[in-house]
C-alpha cells in the first residue's frame, strides 16, 4: 500500500521540463564569493584551527583577552585575514541586497565599500579615543578584541548565506531579515558580553550607558536610517 502511493508521488512530483531557474549568482556575486573562498582559505593554512578558535573567542566570557592573546592573537596573518573576508563579505551581502532595490551604480558602489569598513572602523576607533582621552586604554582592551573575533564571525556567516542563496536562491525579504539580524545579535552579545568586563573593572554605570549609547548604538541607527532611506 505504501509503496504505490509513493510511486504515485514521486511520478506527480517530476516535472514534464526542466525549466532554466533563477539565479543570483552574477558576475560580480561569483567574483565576491571566489575572492572572499580565496582569503578564507588562505586564513586556514596560515592556522589549521583558526575556526576553532574562533568560535571559543566569540564564546568566551572569562579572561578573554588571555585566550586570545596566545590561542587567537588579532595581530596575525590568520585573524586580519578573517577581518578582510568581513569586509569582502559583509559588502557582498550589501551588493545583493542593492539588487533588490532600484539604487543606481554610484550608491551601490558607495554601500558596499563604505558601509562595512565604516561601522568597523567608528566601533575601533571610539574606543581608541575615549581610551586616550580617559587614559583607560587597558578597559577598552577586551571590547577592542571582541569587536574584532565578532565581525570575523560575522564574516564567515555571511559568506555562508551568500553562498546559499547564490545556489539555491529564496525571498528576498528573508535574506534581508537574516543579514539584519545576524548583525543586531552579534551586536547585542558583544555589547553586553563588553558592559559586563568594563563595569568588573570599575567604570560606573553612567559613564558606560553614555559611552555605548552616544558611540555605538546611535550610529547604528543613524546608518539604518539612512540605508532604510536608500533602498525604499
Amino acid at each position: 500500500m505504501v509503496f504505490p502511493l509513493l510511486h504515485t508521488f514521486l511520478l506527480t512530483s517530476i516535472p514534464d521540463e526542466l525549466t532554466a531557474r533563477e539565479s543570483l549568482l552574477t558576475p560580480a556575486v561569483g567574483v565576491g564569493l571566489f575572492v572572499a573562498f580565496v582569503v578564507i582559505s588562505i586564513a586556514k593554512l596560515l592556522k589549521s584551527d583558526i575556526f576553532t578558535s574562533l568560535i571559543l573567542s566569540n564564546v568566551k566570557t572569562v579572561s578573554l583577552y588571555a585566550y586570545i592573546r596566545e590561542s587567537h592573537p588579532l595581530n596575525k596573518g590568520g585573524s586580519l585575514l578573517l577581518v578582510l573576508n568581513y569586509l569582502i563579505s559583509f559588502g557582498l551581502v550589501l551588493y545583493i541586497i542593492s539588487g533588490f532595490s532600484n539604487l543606481d551604480l554610484t550608491t551601490e558602489i558607495a554601500i558596499v565599500l563604505v558601509v562595512p569598513f565604516a561601522l568597523l572602523a567608528w566601533s575601533l576607533c571610539s574606543m581608541m579615543v575615549v581610551g586616550l582621552i580617559t587614559g583607560e586604554r587597558r578597559v577598552f582592551s577586551e571590547p577592542f578584541a571582541m569587536k574584532l573575533v565578532g565581525v570575523q564571525f560575522l564574516g564567515l556567516f555571511y559568506f555562508v548565506v551568500a553562498l546559499v542563496l547564490s545556489l539555491h536562491p529564496f525571498g528576498s525579504q528573508f535574506f534581508i531579515s537574516i543579514v539584519i539580524w545576524a548583525f543586531i545579535v552579534e551586536t547585542i552579545v558583544r555589547l553586553l558580553k563588553s558592559i559586563r568586563v568594563v563595569y568588573s573593572k570599575g567604570v560606573p554605570w553612567y559613564y558606560i550607558i553614555l559611552y555605548f549609547c552616544t558611540l555605538e548604538i546611535l550610529p547604528l541607527f543613524v546608518a539604518y536610517y539612512l540605508l532604510l532611506r536608500d533602498f525604499e
